[in-house]
């Protein structure tokens, strides 16, 4: 288990770090150089790049008070086209993670993609706060992120003092509640700015483990009819053994397409 841990975090984060970085280089050698001129175009950049991930931009950057925002993917001239750069670099890093990390198993695929997503999810927070694009919701990340490594620190190092022995902190239960509304308030706050990052961190990277774990199966299931074509004709050993649930599906979705597009 450790050493699965380690090739994933070699493969996939790393992957996906490097796909983010990616994303954004295409972006910024498409951005036009007039585009958002009050501000250095390594911010801009990253701020219409995050846009196109669907976090918008604070008003305060275009003389607001910062309690509205915008996408700042409206105000540069580029084609809509440029939100699939995100789907297309995360699920090449979820491809190659799993090509690097051969496994026949769907689920399996499917988890070793999950770590390019979370290199990309990471990469995408750290880009947020160094173009510091929502500066709320940078104070919020900064935070917890200290909190988080207060905590690793503390439990690390007390471990290490106690040589194990359990140990009871005792704090108010004001203190508590506290720390419990803003975990809650700024946990709400994060997700309503990041849902399109997380969408596409984990969906796209996860869709291609699905698709390479799908892929690997029916290779599996045709070798024993045909070596140099084994994935179609897994695909028709699968589709001969259920024909009647696929027909089924087939009818039901398009009975609901029909539906729902009237």
């Amino acid at each position: 288990m450790a050493r699965l841990r380690q090739k994933q975090l070699r493969y996939g984060l790393t992957s996906g770090v490097l796909a983010f970085a990616a994303g954004w280089a295409a972006i910024a050698i498409l951005l036009p150089k007039s585009a958002i001129v009050d501000y250095p175009r390594w911010q801009t950049s990253l701020w219409v790049y995050l846009g196109a991930h669907l976090v918008e931009l604070s008003d305060s950057y275009l003389g607001g008070v910062g309690f509205d925002t915008i996408n700042a993917f409206e105000l540069v001239d580029l084609s809509g086209l440029i939100y699939l750069i995100p789907v297309a670099t995360a699920s090449i890093a979820g491809f190659y993670t799993c090509y690097k990390m051969n496994s026949t198993r769907i689920k399996h695929n499917i988890s070793n993609a999950m770590a390019a997503g979370m290199g990309y999810f990471l990469a995408g927070l750290a880009a947020m706060l160094l173009a510091d694009i929502r500066p709320s919701i940078s104070m919020v990340l900064v935070l917890a992120f200290v909190a988080g490594l207060g905590i690793w620190l503390g439990s690390t190092i007390l471990g290490i003092l106690t040589r194990g022995i359990p140990f009871i902190g005792i704090a108010s239960l004001g203190g508590i509640a506290a720390i419990g509304i803003i975990i809650v308030v700024g946990g709400v706050a994060i997700l309503s700015a990041i849902w399109g990052l997380m969408g596409v961190a984990f969906a796209a990277p996860g869709g291609a483990g699905a698709i390479v774990g799908v892929s690997r199966q029916l290779e599996r299931r045709g070798r024993g009819y045909d070596t140099q074509f084994s994935r179609t004709r897994g695909l028709q050993s699968f589709i001969k053994e259920y024909w009647m649930l696929i027909f089924v599906i087939v009818i039901i979705g398009g009975a609901l397409t029909i539906g729902l597009t009237k």
